[in-house]
């Protein structure tokens, strides 16, 4: 009989408790969200870098832009360019210096 109890008790033993069982459920639900948080935590963290390579990208070509308008504009503003441009398209011409009067303040 002792032979009987021992493998009815080695039978029982092997299955969970109910209280264990409900456990056992909610950890490997726990360890399934915890992976597809992880999943999609990854999935997020590649998009946004690649949008961060993609803005630095476009501040370079800003950037660029920027220092070629800063050149045209340094190019424009010239005093030489500025006289040239005047004389040709406004048909400026220099005052005699005998013309110039300056008045003082």
């Amino acid at each position: 009989m002792q032979t009987a109890q021992t493998h009815k008790t080695a039978a029982t033993q092997r299955f969970l408790r109910p209280g264990q069982l409900v456990v056992s459920g909610l950890l490997v639900i726990a360890v399934v969200v915890s992976a597809l948080m992880l999943i999609y935590t990854t999935h997020r963290n590649r998009e946004l870098f690649n949008e961060w390579q993609q803005q630095q990208r476009r501040e370079w070509a800003l950037d660029e832009d920027w220092e070629r308008l800063l050149l045209e504009q340094g190019t424009l503003a010239a005093y030489e360019r500025v006289s040239q441009s005047a004389e040709t398209r406004l048909d400026m011409v220099m005052p005699d210096p005998a013309a110039i009067s300056v008045v003082n303040p």
